[in-house]
Protein backbone atom coordinates (compact mmCIF):
# COMPACT_ATOMS: atom_id res chain seq x y z
CA UNK A 1 0.00 0.00 0.00
CA UNK A 2 1.32 3.46 -1.09
CA UNK A 3 0.59 6.99 0.51
CA UNK A 4 -2.50 7.45 -2.13
CA UNK A 5 -4.25 3.82 -1.53
CA UNK A 6 -3.38 4.96 2.48
CA UNK A 7 -5.63 8.18 2.17
CA UNK A 8 -8.15 6.10 -0.12
CA UNK A 9 -8.60 3.77 2.93
CA UNK A 10 -8.46 6.17 5.39
CA UNK A 11 -10.91 8.54 3.58
CA UNK A 12 -13.36 5.77 2.80
CA UNK A 13 -13.47 4.20 6.04
CA UNK A 14 -14.19 7.51 7.76
CA UNK A 15 -16.22 8.72 5.46
CA UNK A 16 -14.80 11.85 4.16
CA UNK A 17 -13.17 13.38 1.47
CA UNK A 18 -9.61 12.55 0.22
CA UNK A 19 -8.62 16.13 0.17
CA UNK A 20 -9.45 16.07 4.03
CA UNK A 21 -7.83 13.04 4.53
CA UNK A 22 -4.51 13.72 3.10
CA UNK A 23 -3.75 16.41 5.67
CA UNK A 24 -4.51 15.00 8.66
CA UNK A 25 -2.36 12.03 7.53
CA UNK A 26 0.62 14.76 6.19
CA UNK A 27 0.08 15.88 10.24
CA UNK A 28 0.90 12.54 11.68
CA UNK A 29 3.75 11.96 9.78
CA UNK A 30 5.17 15.22 10.46
CA UNK A 31 4.44 15.31 13.64
CA UNK A 32 6.11 11.44 14.02
CA UNK A 33 9.30 12.79 11.97
CA UNK A 34 9.39 15.90 14.56
CA UNK A 35 9.54 13.74 17.46
CA UNK A 36 11.74 11.44 16.26
CA UNK A 37 13.90 14.47 14.54
CA UNK A 38 14.66 15.36 18.19
CA UNK A 39 15.19 12.16 20.23
CA UNK A 40 11.77 11.14 21.35
CA UNK A 41 9.68 7.76 21.64
CA UNK A 42 6.65 7.58 19.68
CA UNK A 43 4.34 4.99 21.66
CA UNK A 44 0.99 4.10 19.61
CA UNK A 45 -0.98 1.57 22.32
CA UNK A 46 -1.73 -1.96 20.80
CA UNK A 47 0.45 -0.83 17.88
CA UNK A 48 4.05 -0.07 18.46
CA UNK A 49 6.57 1.97 19.29
CA UNK A 50 8.99 4.42 17.17
CA UNK A 51 12.32 5.61 18.11
CA UNK A 52 15.85 6.12 17.11
CA UNK A 53 18.98 3.80 17.65
CA UNK A 54 22.55 5.19 17.20
CA UNK A 55 24.51 2.64 15.56
CA UNK A 56 28.81 3.51 16.66
CA UNK A 57 31.59 4.26 14.63
CA UNK A 58 33.17 1.42 13.16
CA UNK A 59 36.31 0.48 11.18
CA UNK A 60 35.56 -1.08 7.68
CA UNK A 61 37.54 -1.43 4.43
CA UNK A 62 37.30 0.31 0.94
CA UNK A 63 36.69 -2.81 -1.66
CA UNK A 64 38.36 -1.87 -4.25
CA UNK A 65 41.57 -0.45 -2.35
CA UNK A 66 41.42 -2.13 0.55
CA UNK A 67 42.11 1.38 2.08
CA UNK A 68 40.76 1.26 5.97
CA UNK A 69 38.81 3.78 6.37
CA UNK A 70 36.31 5.02 9.70
CA UNK A 71 32.51 4.24 8.86
CA UNK A 72 30.80 7.52 11.13
CA UNK A 73 28.08 6.76 13.68
CA UNK A 74 24.36 7.45 12.84
CA UNK A 75 21.12 7.01 13.88
CA UNK A 76 18.17 4.86 12.66
CA UNK A 77 14.97 5.03 12.93
CA UNK A 78 13.12 1.63 14.37
CA UNK A 79 9.65 0.02 14.94
CA UNK A 80 9.16 -2.14 17.45
CA UNK A 81 5.73 -3.70 17.23
CA UNK A 82 3.47 -4.37 20.46
CA UNK A 83 2.55 -7.58 21.48
CA UNK A 84 -1.46 -7.43 20.38
CA UNK A 85 -0.31 -5.98 16.97
CA UNK A 86 2.34 -9.04 16.60
CA UNK A 87 -0.57 -11.31 17.96
CA UNK A 88 -3.03 -9.51 15.09
CA UNK A 89 -0.58 -10.30 12.48
CA UNK A 90 0.11 -13.84 13.04
CA UNK A 91 -3.52 -15.04 13.65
Amino acid sequence: MNKKQLVQTMASDMGISQSQTKPQLEQILLQLHKALTEGEKVYLPQFGTFELRYHLAKNGRNPKTGESIEIPGFNQPSFKPAPAFKKHINS
